[in-house]
């Protein structure tokens, strides 16, 4: 493993140089940060890999074995990070395995992983280049943020293809900048990752007005999540539609009640972690987010991240203590890999 003395370089390496037992070590150190994975052929496992940095953006050129990797709810719950993947295939295949619908993608294909979502798929033996984006850099360009987990943008659609280009010319001209020249990258790289996002259409969500609509009242709700007496109501007047209406806008999200208490649930987790609030109690937090009641606070929870709030808060704790960073954006643990 080493680092060329390019200052956008963070490391590149070959584990067919070292021992078996190292190179499955890098790869938990590596992948495993932020997915449970399963090789299929272990013995036979190797990978080459070259990470990038530019500006607050990660570029990441990866070779490696057929393997099945996903990220659960309690992975979620536990480490917070937050950021979005942008993966284009060269080699290989990806399959979705969440159980909720068929996904795959091939050599030219573009997905896309949502940290802060659930997600499993498995990759017969590949070669990618995936942008790792902090979720504020991208998030604020999207119309629907929220709604590209796992998602797959087909190689034949012309904003894919420019896509696809510029994160490869990216990965070819890295090497050749310095810092502050690399960085210049960041906006324009975003740009037309949110123009490819939004402008590909797609079957599964909704479309036009209603589309429009649904993105306000989200960008809404996460302004208002806090208030006491947000409610479907309140929506409904301050939008000027219907409960049914706004009922269907969010059937995807298990209705508008849930999504507004996923959004409380979410910020709940940043406090549990932050440690500028240890001094709080469990309950000040839950009642801070909307729960009166501490045990409806730990069941809520639990249900959505497999894990308890006072197992969260621990798990934060255990990091300081280790002087290990919990960085939401996951790269000052990116860039520790191979040391």
């Amino acid at each position: 493993m080493m680092k060329d003395d390019y200052p956008t370089l963070l490391f590149k390496t070959d584990t067919r140089a070292i021992s078996l037992k190292k190179a499955l070590e890098f790869w938990e150190e590596s992948a495993g940060s932020l997915y449970d994975f399963n090789i299929f052929q272990t013995n036979e496992f190797h990978t080459t890999h070259c990470t990038f940095r530019f500006g607050e953006v990660l570029l990441t050129h990866c070779a490696s074995v057929a393997q099945r990797l996903s990220r659960s709810n309690y992975r979620i719950g536990a480490d917070g990070y937050d950021h979005f993947e942008i993966q284009f295939f060269i080699d290989g295949r990806w399959r979705r395995h969440d159980g909720r619908e068929e996904n795959y993608a091939g050599p030219g294909d573009v997905i896309v992983h949502d940290a802060a979502q659930a997600h499993a798929g498995s990759a017969s033996n590949f070669c990618n280049l995936t942008l790792f984006v902090p979720r504020p850099l991208l998030a604020r360009l999207l119309i629907n943020p929220d709604e590209h987990n796992m998602r797959v943008l087909a190689a034949h659609e012309p904003m894919v293809g420019l896509l696809r280009n510029h994160i490869d010319s990216l990965f070819r001209i890295l090497p050749q900048l310095d810092e502050k020249q690399a960085a210049t990258l960041v906006a324009p790289t975003l740009e037309l990752i949110a123009a490819a996002l939004n402008g590909v259409p797609r079957e599964d969500s909704i479309q036009g007005i209603a589309g429009a609509q649904l993105a306000s009242i989200r960008r809404y709700i996460d302004g208002h999540a806090l208030e006491p007496d947000l409610s479907p109501f309140r929506i409904a007047a301050n939008f000027t539609i219907s409960l049914r209406k706004l009922a269907y806008l969010f059937s995807n999200d298990g209705g508008v009640a849930s999504y507004i208490q996923e959004r409380r649930l979410n910020m709940a987790r940043s406090a549990l972690r932050d440690p500028a609030q240890a001094h709080k109690s469990i309950g000040e937090i839950g009642l801070e987010h909307g729960f009166t009641y501490p045990h409806n606070f730990t069941r809520a929870f639990q249900r959505l991240y497999c894990i308890t709030p006072r197992e969260t808060r621990a798990v934060a704790q255990r990091h300081r203590m280790a002087g290990t960073s919990e960085s939401q954006n996951w790269f000052d643990r990116a860039s520790q890999w191979g040391r």
